[in-house]
């Protein structure tokens, strides 16, 4: 088993990221992370801001050995283990609400047992997700805080344990990295944060030759997500429900472009992942009752 110390991160992806190991197709790997904010904050506090260096680390790069451009990379989520305890960070101007926000206040949660104790009236099960899942990108220097067609910050909470990702290779050995663990987040991540936390990822990397599609899929038991990010939310939505209807037409030639049309508008949804990021994303979701489609 390899395992990638979350010692080794980086704060944007590129084309000319050096992996710090390699593995073959089929290799399964452990990726130790930091919270977002890297462990910078250790208490609770209200009334005070932080000047914080380093955020939003990702760990690795690893590289797949055979990965190429124009393939894809498939990433199966085995498990995703979490520290015992998260961090929720507020402060003015920040987040959807951020003019509703009349303090900063940084709020340490605890996790014990699969819930998270908010308070002594609330707690939850957890469910624990990957804000930050992406590679290389062909060119251009991405910060770790974006998402795109690389992957990166999409901040979509079914990107948890038993769900797969794919996500299209732009350079020799995809350069992949993890990081910005949620032990929960809703859709949106309207508070500029979920309840981020450190912890363990493992996952299964496997190159798909000439896959062809040009953007981050996910894959749960039911469903296929087509995740698209944009300056607007109104173009992110746009760009998923093209993608979506691009990703079904390819690989359903016996239908014709009308009756995909219907089926997604019946059997479909269009959804917010996050709005909060430099883009916003927008995610496309189908059930596989719906088309018996496979990547």
């Amino acid at each position: 088993m390899y395992i990638i110390s979350k010692e080794a991160h980086i704060y944007s992806f590129r084309s000319d990221l050096m992996p710090v190991e390699s593995v073959d197709s089929g290799s399964e790997v452990i990726f130790e992370t930091y919270d977002c904010y890297r462990e910078q904050l250790k208490s609770s506090s209200k009334n005070q801001l932080f000047s914080l260096k380093g955020i939003n680390p990702a760990t690795g790069p690893l590289a797949i050995r055979g990965a190429e451009p124009g393939d894809m990379l498939k990433v199966t989520i085995l498990s995703i283990e979490l520290h015992d305890e998260g961090t929720m960070y507020l402060r003015p101007g920040a987040g959807v609400l951020k003019k509703f926000v009349v303090h900063p206040e940084v709020k340490k949660l605890r996790v014990k047992n699969g819930t998270l104790h908010f308070d002594s009236t609330h707690s939850f099960p957890i469910k624990p997700m990957i804000g930050v899942i992406g590679v290389s990108p062909k060119e251009g220097d991405i910060s770790t805080f974006a998402p795109g067609t690389h992957g990166g910050n999409m901040d979509t909470k079914e990107i948890t344990a038993g769900s797969v990702v794919y996500l299209p290779v732009s350079v020799p050995g995809a350069n992949l990295a993890i990081g910005d663990l949620h032990a929960l987040m809703g859709d949106g991540e309207v508070p500029i944060c979920g309840v981020e936390i450190g912890g363990r990822v493992r996952v299964k990397v496997e190159v798909l030759k000439e896959s062809g599609f040009n953007g981050p899929v996910v894959e749960d038991r039911e469903h296929f997500y087509v995740i698209s990010s944009a300056l607007t939310l109104d173009e992110a939505c746009q760009s998923a429900s093209e993608n979506m209807f691009a990703f079904l037409s390819s690989r359903l030639p016996q239908y014709e472009a009308n009756d995909i049309i219907c089926l997604m508008g019946i059997g479909g949804d269009l959804r917010i992942s996050q709005m909060v990021n430099p883009l916003k994303t927008a995610k496309y979701r189908i059930p596989k009752t719906l088309f018996p489609v496979r990547f």
